[in-house]
């Protein structure tokens, strides 16, 4: 055997962990541009976002207290926030606690037949259609969820009744058959013949002394807080108010707040005089209360030489939840800010000094300007738009995360 035939097979070999070699620094090369080079994105949206003073408010309202019922056991026939007439019946008073809280059964024993009867008549000659039952269906469960989330509870025997209506609806449009609850009538009407036997009639009953919105509470300020006083209301007042610890009144009837009308007083600093001038439609948060902001209008605006303000915010909406507030933690919103979000931490400035952020077209980056108009808190900026091609539009892909960018460059 010659001396070339016995090289041969080495350099084949040779040749052969070249090529390996090779292909996996390709392979490598490719998976660290795909790691080390790709970029993570964030789209440039529509977002309104408000302008908001965090301060503590204090509720003024024209309340009247219920007097004393004396002894016994109350229990009230209205809930909070309801609209009363002068005269009308918010409570009726028990011997004791047994008596009322058999009332409240029997009482709510009464609005299941009455609910039963009800499906029970309708059966199948309903005209109306599954579709709108169906949408029926969603809404209930919807406002039960959504009200059990925000801890309401007021309404759970309402909304179970009603979804049982609507399913006994859906059922007999269904089947075609009406549905029978004489049995479930019958048995509810036992329940209610077994509680009365132990029933005391209620003793007297509690009535309104004026018109207006009933709450079942009080806390002392019935007697301080006066509505006169707001036209004129100063911070140090108003502070002084705020840090009082007035008697709690030595009723359990509660209280009445006559009219629509109820005012929020809060101190802020003096350089927003300009932007809370009296007359002008703004809107509160009161996150702990309610969800939604609540509509007002500035009422009356003092300062001091201490560079506060004593604003004072005039509301006509009333609810359950409202009707008994007093100090609340209060946002202020201001003035609406809209355009395209755009993270904090996605912004640059260029050899030019202009302001801008890289966006992803395809797989190749480029900058585009923006045009700051307000910057939140947390971690975004609203961004005007523009409307040019050289500026960030609705819906491009702005990059929050890479390396190494820089305008032109192509991405993996």
């Amino acid at each position: 055997m010659s001396q070339s035939s016995r090289k041969q097979p080495i350099s084949h070999r040779l040749i052969s962990f070249a090529l390996v070699l090779g292909v996996l620094f390709y392979i490598g090369y490719q998976a660290y541009r795909i790691i080390f080079s790709g970029v993570t994105t964030e789209m440039a949206v529509i977002h309104s976002v408000y302008e908001t003073i965090e301060t503590e408010g204090l509720v003024f309202r024209s309340e009247t207290a219920i007097p004393p019922t004396g002894s016994g056991y109350t229990y009230y026939v209205i809930d909070n926030g309801t609209r009363v007439s002068k005269n009308s019946v918010i409570a009726s008073v028990y011997k004791d606690a047994e008596s009322g809280r058999i009332e409240e059964q029997v009482q709510q024993i009464d609005a299941q037949i009455a609910a039963l009867k009800e499906i029970q008549s309708e059966g199948s000659t309903s005209q109306i259609t599954l579709d709108v039952l169906n949408d029926q269906l969603h809404d209930t469960v919807y406002n039960y969820v959504r009200s059990t989330e925000n801890g309401v509870f007021d309404n759970v025997e309402d909304a179970r009744f009603q979804l049982l209506s609507l399913l006994s609806k859906k059922k007999q449009l269904i089947s075609k058959e009406n549905m029978d609850f004489s049995a479930k009538i019958a048995k509810l009407e036992q329940e209610k013949n077994t509680l009365k036997a132990n029933y005391q009639p209620a003793t007297s009953v509690v009535r309104a002394p004026v018109a207006g919105y009933f709450a079942d509470r009080t806390d002392g300020y019935e007697t301080v807080l006066k509505t006169d006083v707001l036209p004129k209301l100063t911070p140090e007042q108003l502070k002084g108010y705020l840090t009082a610890s007035p008697s709690s009144l030595e009723t359990t009837s509660g209280k009445i707040v006559s009219g629509y009308e109820w005012y929020m007083a809060c101190v802020v600093p003096e350089s927003y005089y300009n932007v809370l001038g009296v007359g002008k439609a703004l809107s509160l948060r009161m996150s702990f209360v309610l969800d939604d902001a609540i509509p007002v209008t500035v009422y009356a605006c003092n300062k001091n030489n201490d560079g506060e303000l004593a604003v004072v915010f005039r509301c006509d909406y009333m609810s359950a939840e409202l009707s008994t507030i007093r100090h609340e933690t209060v946002g202020i919103q201001l003035v609406e800010h809209t355009g395209l979000r755009v993270p904090k931490r996605a912004i640059i400035v260029n050899d030019a000094g202009q302001a801008g952020v890289y966006v992803r077209s395809g797989n190749v980056v480029s900058f585009r300007k923006i045009e700051q108009v307000y910057s939140e808190a947390a971690d975004y900026v609203i961004c005007a738009e523009v409307g040019e091609d050289d500026y960030l539009r609705l819906y491009d892909d702005i990059i929050v995360g890479g390396r190494g960018l820089y305008d032109g460059k192509i991405i993996a």
